[in-house]
């Protein structure tokens, strides 16, 4: 079944500036009538709200940064003696994945 993404123009999101928030996901034929500051786009059925951000200058969605897997995709932080990390999360933005950088 074809997906539509309803897009705000006017809200920021991922790295790049033509980045935008995907506010909600429908069913093709239940798209409503929306304001101007928005716009409906044909979606993959994967993409869900306010977990992918759309990139108007190529037409893709990708993936928002999950903080919660952090830990599980990446492993836990290294930390010294006195328990502090000598290592952060990164999330990469082109693998859509986190991974770890040293201090």
């Amino acid at each position: 079944m074809a997906k539509k993404a309803l897009i705000s123009l006017n809200e920021k999101r991922g790295n790049v500036d033509t980045g935008l928030r995907v506010l909600e996901v429908v069913d093709a034929e239940n798209v409503f009538p929306i304001h101007t500051g928005f716009e409906w786009k044909d979606c993959p059925d994967t993409i869900k709200s306010f977990k992918y951000w759309y990139n108007s200058a190529n037409n893709t969605f990708k993936k928002l940064p999950d903080y919660v897997s952090a830990v599980d995709t990446a492993g836990e932080l290294v930390v010294d003696a006195e328990k502090k990390p000598t290592e952060k999360y990164v999330w990469d933005w082109d693998t859509e994945t986190w991974s770890k950088e040293s201090l």
